[in-house]
């Protein structure tokens, strides 16, 4: 089956030139639901509830815009609770900029989804954990499967009706050992409601022993259930004959990864608090120590960044903590055999990044 990869995935739906290929902006850091996975759920102690305010995008992101390629809105909130988001997705893509952001639908409506199509929104992704209510509720509590499945149909609906292809609508389905066995039924929902894509991603970021327990990846040592493997094929023939664009992520430790697909060395994230960090994993809006597991056991961190965007992104992205941090990854990237990954000379990653399941290929 495909492994897809986040950096060649954006470079697919949106080849570029500029300087900078992705700019992620969390705009904010606040959300209206409680899902059972999420880290602003399980970390409310420390926990920055924030926007991004405008004056400091205007003033500190805004000039950078035109060096950007796709500024995607999204964090660990719900860009659609920012006030100002569509100004934010206008002024962007009047720099020429592909804009998008994920969200989980609960905001969404008639007017919403026509704005999109207006401004040329050039993705639109929704989050769903389920190919039934009851399944995708006990993950995500407080979001209707129905409502979202009715509006990606009104968005199709908008966009045939206007001759628009944007924005893209991509669904993405979090797999977990609660959920595997349905994607092949929520591939059928989407196409039957208009969806462009669905992506089925890991659950690859986990905080307590609860949630390692609901990863349906295998981590070294461990087996894929025959039944995980059966649910994806039989979701990618699915998809196949429906013409729908189905991409899966791995279920199985890749070693030989030199970078991770959030690739710290060119993409930029910045949390709604303005901090500038490597990716939204280490720029969570959060103050403390992050209780991380990896593989079942204990593999805490404390949130890195490179500094404040009020301090200048070209400043804060060059200064002597982003050069530290990404030169491991520059030595990794020079060693383009894949066996050479069993050599104690290959450097190993910034410290923070060795038990994160992005760096394997999840």
């Amino acid at each position: 089956m495909p492994w897809p990869n986040l950096k060649t995935f954006f470079q697919r739906l949106f080849p570029s030139k500029r300087k900078i290929p992705v700019l992620q902006l969390e705009v904010t850091s606040r959300c209206q639901l409680e899902c059972s996975f999420c880290p602003h759920t399980l970390l409310q102690d420390g926990w920055y509830d924030t926007d991004i305010r405008w004056d400091v995008f205007e003033r500190y992101i805004v000039p950078y815009l035109r060096q950007v390629g796709l500024i995607y809105f999204q964090g660990w909130g719900e860009p659609l609770l920012h006030p100002r988001l569509f100004d934010m997705l206008q002024l962007a893509k009047e720099q020429g900029c592909r804009v998008g952001f994920t969200t989980n639908g609960v905001l969404l409506g008639p007017a919403v989804l026509e704005r999109l199509v207006e401004i040329q929104s050039d993705i639109l992704g929704l989050s769903v954990a389920g190919g039934n209510q009851v399944t995708h509720a006990m993950l995500r509590s407080g979001s209707n499967l129905k409502r979202l499945l009715t509006n990606i149909s009104r968005l199709a609906d908008i966009k045939q009706k206007q001759g628009s292809p944007l924005p893209k609508i991509i669904c993405s389905y979090l797999m977990t050992r609660r959920n595997l066995h349905e994607l092949p039924a929520f591939v059928e929902l989407a196409a039957g409601a208009g969806a462009d894509e669905v992506v089925a991603t890991n659950l690859d970021f986990t905080l307590s022993p609860e949630m390692e327990e609901l990863r349906a990846f295998a981590c070294p040592g461990e087996v894929i259930p025959e039944d995980y493997l059966l649910a994806v094929q039989e979701a990618e023939e699915q998809a196949g004959r429906l013409g729908l664009s189905l991409r899966v992520y791995p279920l199985q430790f890749n070693p030989d990864v030199m970078v991770c697909d959030a690739w710290p060395l060119k993409h930029i994230f910045i949390n709604s608090h303005g901090e500038v960090a490597p990716c939204v994993y280490l720029g969570l809006p959060y103050k403390g120590v992050v209780p991380r597991y990896f593989c079942r056991q204990e593999a805490p961190f404390t949130p890195l960044n490179y500094g404040k965007i009020t301090e200048g992104l070209t400043r804060v992205t060059n200064n002597k903590a982003a050069r530290e941090f990404k030169q491991p990854f520059r030595y990794r990237l020079d060693l383009t055999k894949p066996f050479l990954l069993d050599n104690p000379e290959v450097p190993l990653p910034p410290l923070p990044c060795t038990n994160c399941y992005k760096l394997f290929g999840l």
